[in-house]
Protein backbone atom coordinates (compact mmCIF):
# COMPACT_ATOMS: atom_id res chain seq x y z
CA UNK A 1 0.00 0.00 0.00
CA UNK A 2 0.85 3.59 -0.56
CA UNK A 3 1.08 6.49 1.21
CA UNK A 4 -1.75 8.21 -0.98
CA UNK A 5 -3.78 4.79 -0.05
CA UNK A 6 -4.31 5.39 3.60
CA UNK A 7 -7.53 6.78 5.27
CA UNK A 8 -7.81 9.93 6.67
CA UNK A 9 -9.31 11.71 9.51
CA UNK A 10 -9.51 15.13 8.13
CA UNK A 11 -12.07 16.72 10.88
CA UNK A 12 -12.31 20.15 10.32
CA UNK A 13 -10.47 22.87 7.56
CA UNK A 14 -6.79 23.72 8.81
CA UNK A 15 -7.44 22.39 12.00
CA UNK A 16 -8.36 18.95 11.49
CA UNK A 17 -9.73 16.81 14.58
CA UNK A 18 -7.35 19.28 16.84
CA UNK A 19 -10.10 20.62 18.99
CA UNK A 20 -11.61 17.25 19.24
CA UNK A 21 -8.27 16.08 20.51
CA UNK A 22 -7.70 18.45 23.30
CA UNK A 23 -11.52 18.04 24.10
CA UNK A 24 -10.98 13.75 24.03
CA UNK A 25 -7.59 13.15 23.94
CA UNK A 26 -8.50 9.09 24.67
CA UNK A 27 -11.74 9.05 23.14
CA UNK A 28 -10.72 10.72 19.79
CA UNK A 29 -7.85 8.60 18.31
CA UNK A 30 -10.19 5.55 20.00
CA UNK A 31 -12.92 6.22 17.69
CA UNK A 32 -10.93 7.16 14.68
CA UNK A 33 -8.89 3.97 15.09
CA UNK A 34 -12.29 2.41 15.16
CA UNK A 35 -13.74 3.68 12.00
CA UNK A 36 -10.05 3.95 9.77
CA UNK A 37 -8.53 0.46 11.08
CA UNK A 38 -4.70 0.03 11.90
CA UNK A 39 -3.16 2.66 9.70
CA UNK A 40 -4.33 6.16 9.29
CA UNK A 41 -3.44 9.62 8.32
CA UNK A 42 -4.14 12.24 11.51
CA UNK A 43 -4.37 15.90 10.82
CA UNK A 44 -3.69 16.94 14.46
CA UNK A 45 -2.41 20.96 14.81
CA UNK A 46 -0.08 21.35 11.99
CA UNK A 47 0.63 17.83 11.70
CA UNK A 48 -0.35 15.00 9.22
CA UNK A 49 1.36 12.10 10.92
CA UNK A 50 0.72 8.07 9.75
CA UNK A 51 -0.34 6.35 13.04
CA UNK A 52 0.44 2.78 13.49
CA UNK A 53 -2.19 1.24 15.93
CA UNK A 54 -1.17 -2.75 15.64
CA UNK A 55 1.24 -4.40 17.98
CA UNK A 56 2.95 -5.86 15.27
CA UNK A 57 3.64 -2.39 13.66
CA UNK A 58 5.38 -0.73 16.62
CA UNK A 59 7.25 -3.61 16.85
CA UNK A 60 8.70 -2.61 13.05
CA UNK A 61 9.40 1.17 14.75
CA UNK A 62 10.70 0.21 17.56
CA UNK A 63 13.44 -2.22 15.89
CA UNK A 64 14.11 -0.05 13.25
CA UNK A 65 15.90 -2.45 11.43
CA UNK A 66 18.23 -0.42 8.69
CA UNK A 67 18.01 2.78 10.71
CA UNK A 68 15.50 4.30 8.61
CA UNK A 69 13.66 6.11 11.47
CA UNK A 70 14.99 9.42 13.13
CA UNK A 71 13.71 9.59 16.81
CA UNK A 72 15.21 12.96 17.24
CA UNK A 73 13.30 14.52 14.12
CA UNK A 74 9.77 13.35 15.42
CA UNK A 75 10.54 14.59 18.76
CA UNK A 76 12.30 17.78 17.90
CA UNK A 77 9.21 19.87 17.33
CA UNK A 78 8.09 18.78 20.82
CA UNK A 79 11.28 19.40 23.00
CA UNK A 80 14.00 20.60 20.29
CA UNK A 81 13.62 24.35 21.76
CA UNK A 82 12.61 22.93 25.50
CA UNK A 83 14.74 20.09 26.30
CA UNK A 84 17.53 19.80 23.82
CA UNK A 85 20.02 17.14 23.37
CA UNK A 86 17.97 14.55 25.70
CA UNK A 87 18.49 10.88 24.79
CA UNK A 88 14.83 11.26 22.27
CA UNK A 89 16.83 14.42 20.68
CA UNK A 90 19.63 11.60 19.52
CA UNK A 91 19.58 8.99 16.80
CA UNK A 92 21.70 5.99 16.16
CA UNK A 93 25.27 5.95 17.14
CA UNK A 94 25.38 9.54 18.80
CA UNK A 95 22.43 8.13 20.77
CA UNK A 96 24.36 4.83 21.55
CA UNK A 97 27.16 6.50 22.93
CA UNK A 98 24.76 9.18 24.87
CA UNK A 99 22.79 5.86 26.30
CA UNK A 100 26.10 3.82 27.27
CA UNK A 101 27.42 6.61 29.55
CA UNK A 102 24.36 6.89 31.25
CA UNK A 103 23.51 3.08 32.63
CA UNK A 104 25.42 3.17 35.34
CA UNK A 105 22.61 5.71 37.07
CA UNK A 106 20.38 3.11 36.20
CA UNK A 107 21.87 -0.11 37.42
CA UNK A 108 20.73 -2.26 40.16
CA UNK A 109 23.26 -1.02 42.80
CA UNK A 110 21.43 2.41 41.90
CA UNK A 111 17.83 1.31 42.44
CA UNK A 112 18.19 -0.71 45.37
CA UNK A 113 19.86 2.72 47.19
CA UNK A 114 17.42 4.87 45.35
CA UNK A 115 14.62 2.69 47.00
CA UNK A 116 16.19 3.08 50.39
CA UNK A 117 16.06 6.81 50.03
CA UNK A 118 12.00 6.90 49.02
CA UNK A 119 11.41 4.90 51.84
CA UNK A 120 13.27 6.89 54.54
CA UNK A 121 11.21 10.25 52.67
CA UNK A 122 7.97 9.15 51.95
CA UNK A 123 6.26 8.74 54.83
CA UNK A 124 7.28 12.09 56.38
CA UNK A 125 5.88 14.23 52.96
CA UNK A 126 2.74 11.62 53.52
CA UNK A 127 2.06 12.18 56.95
CA UNK A 128 2.77 15.87 56.01
CA UNK A 129 -1.13 15.80 54.16
CA UNK A 130 -2.67 14.92 57.47
CA UNK A 131 -5.36 17.74 58.33
CA UNK A 132 -5.94 18.35 54.56
CA UNK A 133 -8.95 16.16 54.27
CA UNK A 134 -9.31 17.67 50.14
CA UNK A 135 -6.12 17.66 48.08
CA UNK A 136 -4.92 19.03 44.28
CA UNK A 137 -3.50 15.64 43.42
CA UNK A 138 -1.40 16.27 40.27
CA UNK A 139 0.63 19.11 42.44
CA UNK A 140 0.78 17.34 45.76
CA UNK A 141 2.60 14.42 44.09
CA UNK A 142 4.38 16.20 42.02
CA UNK A 143 6.33 18.16 44.94
CA UNK A 144 6.42 14.25 46.32
CA UNK A 145 8.41 13.24 42.94
CA UNK A 146 10.47 16.33 42.84
CA UNK A 147 11.51 16.34 46.15
CA UNK A 148 12.66 12.80 46.17
CA UNK A 149 14.54 13.93 42.59
CA UNK A 150 16.18 16.14 44.10
CA UNK A 151 18.51 13.79 46.94
CA UNK A 152 17.88 10.84 44.41
CA UNK A 153 19.12 13.18 41.19
CA UNK A 154 20.86 15.39 42.53
CA UNK A 155 21.90 14.88 45.90
CA UNK A 156 20.50 18.07 46.67
CA UNK A 157 18.05 18.72 49.41
CA UNK A 158 15.82 21.52 47.51
CA UNK A 159 14.29 22.83 50.86
CA UNK A 160 13.38 26.37 50.33
CA UNK A 161 14.36 26.14 46.74
CA UNK A 162 11.32 23.27 46.17
CA UNK A 163 8.90 25.58 45.16
CA UNK A 164 10.54 27.66 42.79
CA UNK A 165 11.70 24.58 41.11
CA UNK A 166 8.20 23.47 41.43
CA UNK A 167 7.01 26.29 39.39
CA UNK A 168 9.59 26.31 36.83
CA UNK A 169 8.94 22.71 36.25
CA UNK A 170 5.29 23.55 35.71
CA UNK A 171 5.85 25.92 33.42
CA UNK A 172 8.44 23.66 31.40
CA UNK A 173 5.80 21.01 31.34
CA UNK A 174 3.27 23.03 30.04
CA UNK A 175 5.39 24.86 27.60
CA UNK A 176 6.56 20.98 26.33
CA UNK A 177 2.60 20.62 25.55
CA UNK A 178 1.69 24.26 24.39
CA UNK A 179 -0.93 24.04 21.52
CA UNK A 180 0.55 27.42 19.86
CA UNK A 181 4.34 26.49 18.76
CA UNK A 182 5.92 30.31 19.05
CA UNK A 183 7.01 31.89 22.33
CA UNK A 184 4.97 34.82 21.43
CA UNK A 185 4.68 37.22 24.93
CA UNK A 186 1.76 35.56 27.47
CA UNK A 187 2.06 32.13 25.92
CA UNK A 188 3.29 29.29 27.42
CA UNK A 189 6.28 28.46 25.40
CA UNK A 190 7.58 31.78 26.22
CA UNK A 191 7.42 31.74 30.10
CA UNK A 192 8.42 27.11 29.44
CA UNK A 193 11.74 29.16 28.16
CA UNK A 194 12.53 31.65 30.81
CA UNK A 195 11.83 28.42 33.43
CA UNK A 196 14.43 26.72 31.27
CA UNK A 197 16.70 29.44 31.59
CA UNK A 198 16.19 29.29 35.12
CA UNK A 199 16.53 25.83 35.80
CA UNK A 200 19.97 25.44 33.50
CA UNK A 201 21.38 28.70 35.34
CA UNK A 202 20.51 26.84 38.82
CA UNK A 203 21.73 23.01 37.10
CA UNK A 204 25.26 25.33 36.15
CA UNK A 205 26.24 25.76 39.51
CA UNK A 206 25.41 22.52 40.55
CA UNK A 207 27.60 20.81 38.59
CA UNK A 208 30.34 22.90 38.89
CA UNK A 209 30.17 22.03 42.67
CA UNK A 210 30.02 18.10 41.34
CA UNK A 211 32.72 18.34 39.45
CA UNK A 212 34.89 19.23 42.66
CA UNK A 213 33.50 16.75 44.63
CA UNK A 214 31.90 13.71 42.99
CA UNK A 215 28.99 11.58 44.51
CA UNK A 216 26.56 9.11 43.81
CA UNK A 217 23.67 10.53 42.66
CA UNK A 218 22.38 10.89 39.35
CA UNK A 219 24.33 14.14 39.12
CA UNK A 220 27.65 12.87 39.65
CA UNK A 221 27.75 9.73 37.87
CA UNK A 222 27.05 12.01 34.76
CA UNK A 223 29.73 13.83 36.42
CA UNK A 224 32.38 11.41 36.50
CA UNK A 225 30.81 9.07 33.73
CA UNK A 226 33.65 7.66 30.50
CA UNK A 227 33.25 5.71 27.82
CA UNK A 228 35.44 2.97 26.50
CA UNK A 229 37.17 5.53 24.72
CA UNK A 230 38.29 7.70 27.52
CA UNK A 231 35.57 10.50 26.19
CA UNK A 232 33.42 12.21 29.18
CA UNK A 233 30.64 14.62 28.90
CA UNK A 234 30.69 18.24 28.30
CA UNK A 235 29.00 20.43 31.34
CA UNK A 236 26.20 21.27 28.32
CA UNK A 237 25.59 17.78 27.93
CA UNK A 238 25.24 17.02 31.66
CA UNK A 239 22.72 19.89 32.14
CA UNK A 240 20.59 18.78 29.04
CA UNK A 241 21.10 15.42 30.25
CA UNK A 242 20.09 16.11 33.67
CA UNK A 243 17.31 18.14 33.02
CA UNK A 244 15.75 15.96 30.29
CA UNK A 245 15.86 13.21 32.91
CA UNK A 246 14.28 14.93 35.53
CA UNK A 247 11.72 16.45 34.15
CA UNK A 248 10.76 12.93 32.19
CA UNK A 249 11.21 10.77 35.86
CA UNK A 250 8.71 13.15 37.73
CA UNK A 251 6.74 13.86 35.04
CA UNK A 252 5.84 10.58 34.42
CA UNK A 253 5.34 9.51 38.00
CA UNK A 254 3.24 12.25 38.80
CA UNK A 255 1.35 11.77 35.95
CA UNK A 256 0.32 7.80 36.94
CA UNK A 257 0.11 8.76 40.49
CA UNK A 258 -2.96 10.71 39.80
CA UNK A 259 -4.25 8.54 37.44
CA UNK A 260 -4.21 5.25 39.73
CA UNK A 261 -5.23 7.24 42.46
CA UNK A 262 -8.46 8.39 40.09
CA UNK A 263 -8.93 4.84 39.18
CA UNK A 264 -8.99 3.91 42.87
CA UNK A 265 -11.33 6.53 44.57
CA UNK A 266 -13.66 5.42 41.66
CA UNK A 267 -13.44 2.23 42.37
CA UNK A 268 -12.82 1.07 46.29
CA UNK A 269 -12.48 -2.60 46.11
CA UNK A 270 -9.05 -2.42 44.41
CA UNK A 271 -8.31 0.05 46.92
CA UNK A 272 -9.16 -2.11 49.70
CA UNK A 273 -7.49 -4.70 47.80
CA UNK A 274 -3.83 -2.67 48.15
CA UNK A 275 -4.65 -1.98 51.43
CA UNK A 276 -4.74 -5.54 52.30
CA UNK A 277 -1.59 -6.71 50.27
CA UNK A 278 0.06 -3.66 52.12
CA UNK A 279 -0.72 -4.78 55.81
CA UNK A 280 0.59 -8.10 54.58
CA UNK A 281 3.72 -6.75 53.32
CA UNK A 282 4.26 -4.06 56.33
CA UNK A 283 5.49 -0.76 56.38
CA UNK A 284 7.85 -0.15 54.29
CA UNK A 285 9.18 -2.38 50.96
CA UNK A 286 13.12 -3.00 50.16
CA UNK A 287 14.26 -3.09 46.98
CA UNK A 288 14.89 -6.79 47.18
CA UNK A 289 10.94 -7.00 48.25
CA UNK A 290 9.19 -4.51 46.11
CA UNK A 291 8.15 -7.70 43.72
CA UNK A 292 6.06 -9.08 46.26
CA UNK A 293 3.47 -6.31 46.07
CA UNK A 294 2.17 -8.60 43.29
CA UNK A 295 -1.46 -6.61 42.96
CA UNK A 296 -0.16 -2.94 43.08
CA UNK A 297 1.92 -3.92 40.27
CA UNK A 298 -0.68 -5.34 38.59
CA UNK A 299 -2.66 -1.98 39.43
CA UNK A 300 0.30 0.01 37.77
CA UNK A 301 0.42 -1.78 34.68
CA UNK A 302 -3.73 -1.40 34.00
CA UNK A 303 -2.98 2.49 34.98
CA UNK A 304 -0.05 2.82 32.39
CA UNK A 305 -1.66 0.60 29.87
CA UNK A 306 -5.00 3.01 29.97
CA UNK A 307 -2.94 6.26 30.07
CA UNK A 308 0.50 5.46 29.02
CA UNK A 309 3.03 8.72 29.91
CA UNK A 310 3.22 9.47 26.10
CA UNK A 311 -0.15 8.66 24.06
CA UNK A 312 2.02 8.04 20.33
CA UNK A 313 5.54 8.04 19.95
CA UNK A 314 6.61 10.22 16.99
CA UNK A 315 9.16 9.40 14.24
CA UNK A 316 10.34 10.68 10.76
CA UNK A 317 11.86 8.83 8.28
CA UNK A 318 14.91 9.38 6.28
CA UNK A 319 14.69 7.75 3.62
CA UNK A 320 12.07 5.19 1.28
CA UNK A 321 10.89 2.54 3.84
CA UNK A 322 8.04 0.06 4.32
CA UNK A 323 6.15 -0.15 8.11
CA UNK A 324 2.85 -2.10 8.81
CA UNK A 325 2.16 -2.73 4.84
CA UNK A 326 3.16 0.89 3.88
CA UNK A 327 5.14 2.17 1.72
CA UNK A 328 6.62 5.67 3.33
CA UNK A 329 8.83 8.36 1.73
CA UNK A 330 11.27 9.91 2.95
CA UNK A 331 10.58 12.71 5.52
CA UNK A 332 7.16 11.40 6.36
CA UNK A 333 6.15 12.06 9.85
CA UNK A 334 4.43 8.75 11.83
CA UNK A 335 3.21 8.02 15.27
CA UNK A 336 3.65 4.82 16.98
CA UNK A 337 0.40 4.98 19.05
CA UNK A 338 1.15 3.22 21.86
CA UNK A 339 -2.53 4.19 23.69
CA UNK A 340 -4.32 2.34 20.57
CA UNK A 341 -2.52 -0.37 20.90
CA UNK A 342 -2.62 -0.69 24.60
CA UNK A 343 -6.37 -0.54 23.81
CA UNK A 344 -6.87 -2.87 20.75
CA UNK A 345 -9.43 -4.80 20.87
CA UNK A 346 -7.36 -7.80 19.03
CA UNK A 347 -5.39 -7.88 22.18
CA UNK A 348 -7.23 -6.92 24.95
CA UNK A 349 -10.81 -7.57 26.61
CA UNK A 350 -12.90 -5.01 27.39
CA UNK A 351 -10.03 -2.62 26.37
CA UNK A 352 -11.33 0.47 27.91
CA UNK A 353 -12.00 -0.85 30.97
CA UNK A 354 -10.26 -0.56 34.36
CA UNK A 355 -8.91 -4.08 35.30
CA UNK A 356 -5.91 -4.46 36.65
CA UNK A 357 -6.64 -8.89 36.70
CA UNK A 358 -5.86 -8.47 33.18
CA UNK A 359 -1.78 -8.95 34.03
CA UNK A 360 -2.32 -11.67 36.27
CA UNK A 361 -0.50 -14.91 35.41
CA UNK A 362 -3.86 -16.85 34.91
CA UNK A 363 -4.91 -14.30 32.15
CA UNK A 364 -1.24 -12.37 30.83
CA UNK A 365 -3.49 -10.69 28.30
CA UNK A 366 0.03 -8.23 28.09
CA UNK A 367 1.49 -11.46 26.92
CA UNK A 368 -0.87 -12.05 23.56
CA UNK A 369 1.76 -9.95 21.65
CA UNK A 370 5.06 -8.59 23.12
CA UNK A 371 4.35 -5.26 21.63
CA UNK A 372 0.84 -5.01 23.35
CA UNK A 373 1.90 -3.42 26.23
CA UNK A 374 4.70 -0.96 25.52
CA UNK A 375 4.32 2.42 28.22
CA UNK A 376 7.86 3.44 28.20
CA UNK A 377 8.49 2.78 24.32
CA UNK A 378 10.80 -0.06 22.70
CA UNK A 379 13.95 -0.79 21.14
CA UNK A 380 17.07 0.88 21.21
CA UNK A 381 14.85 4.12 23.16
CA UNK A 382 12.84 2.34 25.43
CA UNK A 383 12.24 4.48 28.29
CA UNK A 384 16.04 3.62 30.57
CA UNK A 385 13.95 5.28 33.58
CA UNK A 386 11.36 2.55 33.43
CA UNK A 387 12.04 0.43 36.29
CA UNK A 388 13.13 3.32 38.42
CA UNK A 389 9.37 4.68 37.79
CA UNK A 390 7.96 1.37 38.73
CA UNK A 391 9.85 1.44 42.00
CA UNK A 392 9.18 5.34 42.65
CA UNK A 393 5.29 4.65 42.28
CA UNK A 394 5.15 1.88 44.16
CA UNK A 395 7.49 3.47 47.24
CA UNK A 396 4.78 6.43 47.46
CA UNK A 397 1.73 4.17 46.53
CA UNK A 398 2.15 1.57 49.40
CA UNK A 399 2.87 3.98 52.20
CA UNK A 400 0.08 6.50 50.86
CA UNK A 401 -2.69 3.55 50.70
CA UNK A 402 -1.61 2.16 54.66
CA UNK A 403 -2.35 5.74 55.44
CA UNK A 404 -5.42 7.30 53.52
CA UNK A 405 -8.65 6.57 51.90
CA UNK A 406 -8.88 7.58 48.79
CA UNK A 407 -12.59 9.52 47.69
CA UNK A 408 -13.51 11.78 44.77
CA UNK A 409 -15.71 14.55 45.38
CA UNK A 410 -19.76 13.72 44.87
CA UNK A 411 -20.63 14.14 41.70
CA UNK A 412 -17.10 14.46 39.79
CA UNK A 413 -16.39 13.68 36.66
CA UNK A 414 -12.88 13.10 34.75
CA UNK A 415 -11.81 15.22 31.58
CA UNK A 416 -7.81 14.57 30.57
CA UNK A 417 -5.41 16.91 29.73
CA UNK A 418 -3.40 15.20 26.50
CA UNK A 419 0.28 17.02 27.00
CA UNK A 420 3.26 16.33 28.15
CA UNK A 421 1.40 13.28 29.59
CA UNK A 422 -2.93 12.29 30.31
CA UNK A 423 -3.68 13.71 33.57
CA UNK A 424 -6.86 15.13 35.10
CA UNK A 425 -6.98 18.37 33.83
CA UNK A 426 -8.52 19.99 36.98
CA UNK A 427 -5.15 18.59 38.97
CA UNK A 428 -7.58 15.93 40.42
CA UNK A 429 -9.57 17.22 43.48
CA UNK A 430 -9.04 14.20 45.92
CA UNK A 431 -10.62 13.45 49.37
CA UNK A 432 -8.04 12.05 52.16
CA UNK A 433 -10.00 10.14 55.05
CA UNK A 434 -6.99 9.39 57.49
CA UNK A 435 -6.76 5.65 58.64
CA UNK A 436 -5.29 6.04 62.02
CA UNK A 437 -2.03 5.31 62.27
CA UNK A 438 -0.52 3.69 58.92
CA UNK A 439 -4.01 1.67 58.48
Amino acid sequence: MQLRDLPRARGLPLLGHTLAWLRDPIGTPVRLHAALGDVFVHHILSARPVVFAHPEALGQIFADAGEHLSTAAGWRPFFGRLLPGGLLLRDHADHRHHRELMQSAFATPALREHVRVMNERVPALLDALRGRPRILAVPTFRRVTLDLAGILFLGAELGPELAALTRAFEELAHGVGAVVPWALPGTALRRAVAARARLVAWLRALVARRRAAPSSDLLGLLCQAVDADGRRFTDDEIVDHTLFMWMAAHDTTTGTLAMIAYELARGPAWQDRLRAEGARLGDALPYDRMHEAREAEWVIHEALRLYPPVGSLPRRTLRPCELGGVRLPANTPLRASVLLAQRHPDFWSSPHAFDPERFADGRAEHRRHRHAFRPFGGGAHACMGMRFAALQIKAVLHPLLRRYRLELPAGYRLRLRPTPSFRPADDLPLVLVPLGGRG
